[in-house]
């Protein structure tokens, strides 16, 4: 069985990096997101995209931001996910807060999220992903090993993916994949206000895409319960807002928008109110 290669443990954490000032902004008006799709998590069966990390990750590996500890989901909000959907989506934060301690270099944090997603795997059923070959003696041990930590990660969620495939969940992947998002966007939007508006700007235009293939992902799953449902439902308000600012509509489906900062503060806003939707 080809398990799918979409690895959210990465993806999004890799957004936590970027809005750089220092990364340069292109002028042509023609530019083109490109976003390399090999390997995506994607079938005729599922007719949504969502991309492999490392697809991202030349967009952001150049910038930098600054850690604050306490902007990540509390572990102790662990306890308080006890329906499905929930369980599965704050999976997706917590696998976007692991890669934010990592990125930074934080062991000590690295590894009190990466036993809480142990804890969350356990209790919609995917824990024996985690106890296979040792892994959590293999994270302790490369718990200073950033290079090695990567790849025990994906390693983890190509097993969860195994999982969902074998189980025919794979649609479920959309829902860890939708928090991980949410919540990469939201560590960034942090320091929206510190970086350069063009910069910030063309980076959350690279961005609207995911939201497109996110939401199709959502409405695969045929089990919502109302708080998914109300998550969708931002989801897709966020879209349409994002849709009919000025400057996106100006561009007429050409090349990325001068969004201008009264734009991104909307946007900012709009990703916490959703952020603290999914994790409450």
């Amino acid at each position: 069985m080809n398990a799918p290669k979409f690895f959210t443990l990465i993806t999004v954490g890799l957004i936590i990096t970027s809005c750089s000032e220092e990364t340069p902004v292109k002028e042509t008006p023609n530019a083109v997101i490109e976003i390399d799709t090999t390997d995506v998590f994607g079938s005729e069966r599922f007719e949504f995209v969502l991309p492999r990390p490392f697809a991202l990750a030349a967009s952001f590996q150049e910038a930098g931001m600054s850690y604050e500890p306490n902007r990540t989901n509390p572990v102790e909000n662990v306890t308080k996910y006890n329906e499905k959907g929930a369980q599965l989506i704050n999976f997706g934060v917590y696998s976007t807060d692991l890669v934010y301690n990592i990125l930074n270099d934080q062991p000590q944090q690295t590894m009190l999220y990466f036993n809480t997603l142990k804890d969350l795997a356990d209790k919609f059923g995917m824990g024996s992903i985690f106890t296979e070959d040792d892994l959590a003696l293999q994270i302790e041990q490369n718990i200073s090993n950033r290079e090695e930590l990567e790849g025990l990660l994906v390693d983890v969620h190509e097993r969860s993916q195994e999982y969902l495939e074998d189980n025919d969940m794979r649609y479920l992947s959309a829902i860890q994949f939708s928090g991980a998002w949410v919540e990469g966007m939201y560590l960034a939007s942090l320091d929206f206000s510190k970086k350069n508006p063009a910069v910030v700007g063309h980076k959350i235009s690279d961005q609207m895409t995911l939201v497109k293939n996110t939401i199709k992902g959502l409405e695969m799953y045929p089990n919502r319960d109302e708080s998914i449902n109300q998550i969708l439902e931002e989801l897709k308000s966020f879209e349409a807002m994002y849709q009919n600012f000025e400057s996106v509509l100006a561009t007429e489906g050409v090349g990325f928008p001068e969004l201008t900062q009264d734009e991104i503060n909307q946007i900012a806003t709009k990703i916490t109110a959703i952020r603290n939707l999914i994790i409450s």
